[in-house]
């Protein structure tokens, strides 16, 4: 009985559930990550009425950067820099917003969120377009309190997080 119960144990262990994190298989391996286009509107009516009037200088450059890196992190694409025979992935930075979440009991805001909206475009080696999806990024921090952060930290997990989230769209397309 032992024997048996252990051979079933190892062809699991073996063989495992077969369970992929990949949605599809490309016909390309590699992958070009095009520079990020920055086209967030500073001058936007909604925005200059906005308390929270932000522009994150050179966001794109980290965001791109970030792709790249959670690109080889992951391991399912080769990051290349030449387009024959890879994918291409276009991505587009649409808007960046600062949202209040809780205020103290003297109206200071003592919570904050940041939200990155992203067009991301996966072209084949052959041009054809195989994706176009909106990507949002998020995250939360406290201006003050044990578990507070700056914003540049906050912005950085905020880059992180949309990278992730763009890389994990391309990978496990379901």
């Amino acid at each position: 009985m032992k024997k048996v119960i252990l051979l079933i144990i190892s062809a699991a262990w073996l063989f495992g559930c077969g369970y992929t994190t990949r949605g599809f298989m490309f016909e390309e391996e590699r992958i070009v990550v095009a520079p990020v286009k920055n086209e967030l509107q500073i001058a936007t009516g909604q925005r200059s009425y906005s308390e929270y009037t932000t522009y994150p200088i050179l966001i794109e450059k980290e965001l791109t950067n970030e792709m790249v890196r959670q690109f080889n992190q992951d391991g399912h694409l080769t990051v290349v820099s030449r387009k024959e025979n890879a994918l291409l992935l276009n991505t587009r930075l649409l808007d960046y917003r600062k949202s209040a979440l809780r205020y103290t009991e003297s109206d200071e805001v003592r919570e904050q969120r940041l939200r990155l909206v992203a067009q991301i475009t996966l072209l084949n080696s052959a041009g054809e377009e195989l994706q176009q999806q909106r990507i949002v990024g998020e995250t939360t921090f406290f201006l003050s309190g044990p578990n507070s952060k700056s914003e540049s930290a906050a912005r950085d997990e905020l880059v992180t997080d949309t990278a992730r989230r763009i890389v994990e769209a391309v990978v496990e397309s379901w």
